[in-house]
């Protein structure tokens, strides 16, 4: 491993011993070494002390514990909302490192009634939703059908689609075993004919010069309305399963919300989002969310086409460590207008396509 000119941190479960994976065998360990090599070097794991943490990285391709390593940046993937307490005494030991993605970023997309008002009061078009649950049946006979889900929810638990009569319930089961959320209604958009639904996920991740756009991953059902990959729902490229008209719309829908996160204060660390949109019967695409954690659907395409799309996958795990360590390397904020602060001179490692 070459000298590390910047140490990231990333937050992850982590057990008594190694993951039982070899680094050569998952795509975030690949990215690990391949970024080693340019002088980042990555620790995995959930246990930080004044700025300082022990857990596992990867050395001459092999997992090897350390401990009390300083951390200069700190990537966030840790599933806070399952493991509350370890994800406190987390953030109690970290210090004054940049952190991707900030926790007031995280819980803004998390809350789908804070982040649907602080984006559509910015100008992002959403479908409407109602939080009062009074006035459930009155927005559904307005809108003819709808999708109610849990407030925090993720990973399509919880939703369904309603119409006018449905019984609806005050909360609904969220992402957290055995505890259920307030609920939500959300008005639902007719998808093109001959599907129940159609939805595309665009990870979005930013680099020191901009954000990158990754290839939009379709998920479509011809039963299910919620068309999530978590429940079952095809999965393709966008370049497959989308006209050039649909996914030149997808792309620009996805460039208009990163701009968007540029006038968010708790954005101002953020390096990626999962931003969910569905495709309407005239191939319109809306926003309905976004994931602060994304995750797995690249993975799905990498699966199923490792020639195509294994380095895309290995390119999105190291994007966001890259632009953390960047960051750390430059001693700057990404939106500091300070130009005398001295540059990172770190190449990338990947070529960004």
């Amino acid at each position: 491993m070459n000298k590390a000119v910047a140490t990231v941190g990333v937050w992850v479960p982590s057990s008594n011993g190694p993951p039982a994976l070899s680094p050569t065998e998952r795509p975030i360990g690949r990215a690990a070494i391949r970024l080693s090599r340019a002088g980042v070097r990555v620790i995995f794991g959930d246990r930080m002390t004044a700025g300082q943490m022990s857990g596992f990285e990867v050395v001459e391709e092999r997992w090897r514990p350390c401990t009390n390593v300083h951390i200069d940046a700190i990537h966030d993937r840790f599933p806070s909302q399952i493991r509350a307490v370890v994800f406190q005494a987390l953030l109690a030991g970290r210090t004054n490192q940049p952190m991707g993605n900030p926790p007031g970023f995280t819980a803004l997309c998390r809350d789908k009634i804070a982040s649907q008002e602080a984006l559509t009061s910015l100008g992002v078009p959403m479908p409407e939703i109602e939080a009062d649950p009074a006035l459930f049946q009155d927005r559904l006979a307005e809108w003819g059908a709808g999708f109610i889900k849990p407030r925090f929810g993720s990973l399509g638990a919880g939703v369904a689609r309603v119409v006018p009569g449905d019984q609806l319930t005050l909360t609904r089961p969220g992402v957290v075993p055995g505890r259920d959320e307030p609920s939500i209604l959300q008005r639902a958009i007719n998808p093109p004919k001959g599907l129940a639904g159609l939805a595309v996920r665009v990870l979005v991740q930013r680099t020191p010069s901009g954000w990158h756009i990754e290839t939009p991953v379709v998920r479509s059902s011809a039963s299910d309305p919620v068309a999530n990959a978590a429940r079952g729902a095809d999965v393709a490229a966008g370049p497959d399963a989308l006209t050039p008209e649909v996914l030149t719309r997808v792309r620009q829908s996805a460039a208009h919300v990163c701009q968007i996160f540029e006038r968010l204060e708790c954005a101002e660390f953020a390096v990626e989002a999962g931003l969910d949109l569905v495709i309407n019967a005239h191939g319109i695409p809306h926003l309905i969310e976004v994931n602060a954690r994304p995750r797995g659907r690249l993975e799905v395409l990498a699966q199923g086409d490792p020639d195509r799309f294994q380095d895309a996958h290995e390119a999105a795990c190291a994007r966001p460590l890259q632009t953390l360590a960047h960051w750390a390397i430059a001693g700057r904020h990404p939106r500091s207008k300070d130009r005398d602060l001295p540059q990172s001179n770190l190449e990338p490692v990947f070529v960004y396509r």
